[in-house]
């Protein structure tokens, strides 16, 4: 139908929240059990327990490796408890966390820029093209994945959270149409240089005020996933939802290193397996969650112009200039070898 994409997680795919790690909450514990080492695995994401990426981890992941041992490896869930992305971040560096779920956006602010082309808009088309990505430029220890290991942190597997999508007064299906547009972004250098090459008035906002600055006028339009617009009510002030999936939300895996090598051969085989199917799994489920969200889109009024309707080519082509740019001058890769795995 066109309508693939714009689930999303965090409206700004930022983490936004604050708090401090509990100090109870600490990383994998050990004891000798019967039919082998027990373990108390900490798992992590900012995300409350009601987000359907917490629901299907939980299905898929955590609920798997608890049967597979019959309970000798337990794992405990902190969903939005130990504050924003920054928090969880500080805890696996730290060990107090041994698995968390995070975006390419934040580890390549927190830890390398030169890899936020995989966070980017207009980089990566879909799935498919961010697991050739993932495989070719993140993953390898020369990639984004040997700078996490510098930091006590291991690489894992990505699944889908969704597409950033673009709200507005009008359909918005080409370039044409954005032009001199004010649109609020998050004030990420790499998303603004996009914005502002395909024609946009790029105003900076802050997340909170969003709703606000569509109400009065200060903003035109906005952009994020289509759980933020519901989540937010941005139908209130906002007539139309275009499927520009101008960038792929993701989040991965990710294993604290003391905690992964310390892991005995068959313990790591189970958790590592058992991730790379519940990736699978859970963007199938993500995806299919999508369609109840148009679905209520729709009933508040909204005009949802379809992907089919977009010429999301004509995008990428306003902004090549661009990402040519940022391939240069920012990024470890060449926009070009990634275009190339689409």
């Amino acid at each position: 139908m066109g309508l693939a994409g714009c689930m999303g997680g965090n409206g700004d795919g930022s983490g936004d929240g604050g708090g401090d790690s509990d100090g109870d909450s600490g990383g994998a514990t050990t004891s000798s059990g019967g039919g082998g080492e027990e373990l108390d695995i900490t798992f992590a994401t900012t995300q409350p327990p009601e987000n359907i990426s917490v629901q299907t981890a939980q299905e898929h992941f955590i609920d798997v490796i608890e049967e597979e041992t019959d309970g000798r490896i337990s794992v405990n869930l902190e969903a939005a408890t130990l504050g924003g992305t920054e928090d969880n971040l500080d805890a696996i560096e730290a060990g107090t966390v041994d698995i968390l779920h995070e975006s390419p956006t934040a580890l390549s602010q927190r830890f390398s820029s030169e890899y936020s082309f995989a966070g980017d808009p207009f980089v990566i088309e879909d799935m498919e093209h961010y697991r050739a990505v993932n495989e070719e430029f993140l993953m390898p220890e020369d990639g984004l994945n040997g700078i996490l290991m510098e930091n006590g942190i291991q690489l894992g597997p990505a699944f889908y959270v969704g597409n950033r999508c673009f709200t507005s007064n009008k359909p918005v299906t080409s370039p044409e149409d954005v032009q001199g547009l004010k649109l609020r972004l998050p004030q990420y250098e790499t998303w603004t240089a996009v914005w502002d090459e395909i024609g946009a008035d790029v105003t900076p906002v802050a997340y909170d005020e969003l709703y606000s600055a569509l109400q009065t006028g200060v903003v035109d339009a906005s952009e994020g996933p289509i759980s933020q617009f519901l989540s937010v009510s941005l139908y209130e002030v906002q007539s139309h939802f275009s499927v520009t999936n101008h960038l792929l939300d993701t989040k991965h895996f990710l294993y604290n290193s003391e905690f992964f090598d310390g892991l005995s051969d068959e313990d790591r085989e189970l958790i590592t397996s058992t991730a790379s199917d519940a990736v699978e799994a859970m963007t199938e489920d993500i995806k299919a969650e999508e369609e109840s969200l148009y679905e209520q889109a729709r009933e508040e009024d909204t005009t949802v112009v379809t992907a089919d309707e977009v010429d999301r080519d004509a995008f990428v082509e306003a902004g090549q200039p661009a990402l040519d740019e940022l391939s240069e001058t920012n990024w470890a890769v060449d926009i070009a070898d990634i275009q190339d795995l689409a």
